[in-house]
């Protein structure tokens, strides 16, 4: 049938490549039946011979009835399906659809298999034989996820000195150390301005815009919040802590909006959101450093290649995973960003990231839904 068919075309487009894969099969898979018939495709010695394929249910649990309703707002509000229908007969419709899915519904109670249960939008998880890279990423990143709405930003640190150069990633290519307004400096203020720590006159005015910019935003989140939704209940934790207004009141130096905000390692960065009004949370992450250009540090690509020929050749034929030489490539600047993902995504204020082109480039990658060759 149509169905069987289906599944056939899908297993073909998995597996026909004789490569590593993750496969997300994007289905109710709600029975007993239908959760062995993808084990069977999976594990059959016969149909996977030499190549043993694991497999993981993902069970989404939802017994919280304000959270059930909020999703079937949601859902009449964004579905065609429900386009031009009135609100009170589209939510009576969709519940009628619930309840026939509900009958036929058969929870996992098999302990025999990988399983990764979420309760109520990731406040809960239950886990069972889940190991390796499983354990250190897919579930952190469930817990992580949530439905609350608020705006994450993306910016690269301000500008330095008119006396120092810098490639796209923001390391120092050059200083001019005869300038009269360097030469009166100390030793250790000329070593700092070639790490390229200092901010110019430029650099000033835009993290006094990109204040601004953050200050209207949140005040503006503030206002939209209780229309969007209550993301109060997040626990006790300090880093669960979401009812913002309470810390206002109990600690008068905080500012009057929510504001995260991370940025890389390098003093730039830091200095363009040293902002004095307020104390924001602030965290430096070295996750969030420029790609590791190794022996090419400093260097733009044009100048690599003329200099390197050969290997800006391999790095054209395969820029994802070639390696700089003593350095990164994009692939292991992917792998290095994951934990900073996991972090963005379990934020429920408004984010502010302050990083360098080729980590911003990741980091629009993902949130665009874009492969990352389109955006490097």
């Amino acid at each position: 049938d149509d169905d069987d068919a289906s599944r056939r075309s899908y297993t073909s487009y998995a597996y026909e490549e004789k490569k590593d894969r993750i496969a997300i099969f994007d289905a109710t898979n709600s029975t007993d039946k239908r959760r062995q018939w993808i084990l069977d495709m999976c594990t059959s010695p016969a149909k996977r011979r030499g190549k043993p394929t694991g497999c993981v249910f993902v069970e989404s649990i939802c017994d919280d009835q304000e959270l059930i309703m909020e999703n079937f707002k949601f859902k009449i509000s964004n579905s065609p399906d429900y386009e031009g229908m009135d609100e009170a007969d589209a939510l009576a419709d969709l519940k009628r659809r619930v309840a026939k899915y509900e009958e036929a519904y058969e929870t996992i109670t098999d302990d025999s298999l990988s399983y990764i249960k979420v309760f109520n939008l990731s406040t809960k998880l239950l886990v069972n034989h889940i190991y390796g890279r499983m354990s250190k990423v897919i579930v952190p990143a469930l817990m992580a996820w949530n439905i609350g709405t608020r705006p994450i930003f993306l910016c690269r640190p301000g500008q330095t000195l008119s006396d120092i150069s810098t490639d796209t990633d923001d390391y120092v290519t050059s200083v001019n150390l005869n300038d009269s307004a360097v030469l009166g400096l100390s030793a250790h203020s000329k070593k700092r301005l070639m790490r390229g720590d200092r901010l110019g006159p430029t650099g000033k005015k835009f993290s006094d815009a990109l204040y601004d910019l953050m200050f209207e935003e949140g005040m503006d989140f503030l206002l939209k919040r209780s229309s969007i939704m209550d993301m109060a209940q997040t626990g006790t934790s300090v880093s669960g802590l979401a009812n913002f207004n309470d810390q206002v009141e109990a600690d008068s130096r905080r500012p009057p909006f929510p504001l995260k905000i991370f940025t890389s390692t390098m003093p730039r960065a830091a200095e363009t959101v040293r902002w004095e009004e307020y104390e924001f949370t602030k965290e430096e992450l070295s996750n969030l450093n420029p790609l590791d250009k190794g022996d090419f540090a400093g260097k733009e690509l044009e100048e690599i290649q003329e200099t390197n020929p050969s290997w800006y050749g391999k790095l054209e034929k395969n820029p994802f995973t070639t390696r700089f030489p003593g350095g990164e490539s994009y692939k292991d600047l992917v792998k290095r960003l994951e934990s900073v993902v996991v972090d963005l995504e379990q934020q429920v204020n408004p984010t502010l990231i302050v990083s360098h082109v080729s980590t911003l480039q990741l980091l629009i990658a993902y949130f665009r839904r874009s492969p990352v060759k389109e955006c490097m």
